[in-house]
């Protein structure tokens, strides 16, 4: 288990790291990486937990977990509300496709 949550959150990590570093160039690398890692660090295991205990769909979990991290990306990084929002959803659809991907071809 420990090694699944841990390659999950490496993954989830690095891409919405490149998500965000991505579409916010004027950043530094590290702070965009610091700042995924940190957030993601509360909500992947809150993802987790509510997807095995009260939300076995992945696209309203999706949609907790972009609505958590859309005021963290807004007041961490210093973008717009709606840049915060839209950036959330894009780093989401990416690391959950590739989540799928990976385990459906595993």
């Amino acid at each position: 288990m420990i090694p699944f949550f841990l390659g999950s959150w490496l993954l989830t990590v690095t891409l919405e790291a490149v998500v965000l570093g991505l579409a916010l160039k004027s950043k530094p690398a590290w702070q965009v990486l610091f700042y995924s890692a940190l957030v993601n660090s509360l909500t992947l295991p809150l993802a987790q937990y509510l997807y095995l205990h009260y939300l076995d769909n992945l696209v309203l979990m999706e949609a907790v977990v972009v609505l958590v991290e859309a005021p963290l990306i807004y007041l961490l990084l210093g973008v717009e509300t709606r840049w915060a929002l839209t950036l959330s959803v894009l780093a989401n659809l990416v690391s959950a496709l590739v989540g799928l991907l990976l385990l459906t071809h595993h």
